[in-house]
């Protein structure tokens, strides 16, 4: 039987998510995003990773396993958060810590003022939303 898959599968299938897939990977976090979770995933996309400035992401990337781990664990959530079970204001906790806050309304759906572009990829370990700009804390 094939492998199950996970949110981290997605990520890294998906054409548009190479730099989160490096950046994941960067700081260490593959191997929990692979685990049994469940999580909730809003995933950058590589035009949201290529608007932040680039002091910001060499800063991230010279400390891997602090600052860049804390901005992507802001940017998971333990336990999965689909479209069928938030509404409008549903605030959801970060693995970093932070607040998540839902926007649902006629625009369609955001997370702390973040459009979410695709939503509710299922991965056998949680699910993915796509969303175009970085969730900063």
């Amino acid at each position: 039987a094939p492998r199950p898959e996970t949110i981290m599968d997605i990520v890294a299938g998906s054409a548009v998510h190479t730099q989160l897939n490096a950046l994941v990977g960067a700081a260490g976090l593959d191997g929990t995003l692979r685990g049994e979770g469940p999580f909730t995933l809003f995933a950058p996309t590589d035009d949201a990773i290529a608007a932040l400035p680039q002091e910001t992401v060499d800063a991230l990337l010279a400390d891997p396993t602090g600052a860049l781990a804390d901005i992507l664990t802001f940017h998971a959530v333990s336990g999965v958060a689909s479209t069928d079970n938030v509404m409008d204001g549903t605030g959801i906790g970060a693995i970093s810590g932070g607040n998540l806050i839902f926007t649902v309304n006629g625009n369609g759906v955001a997370i702390n003022g973040v459009n979410v572009s695709v939503l509710d990829l299922k991965a056998d370990n949680g699910i993915v939303h796509v969303i175009d700009a970085v969730l900063i804390p």
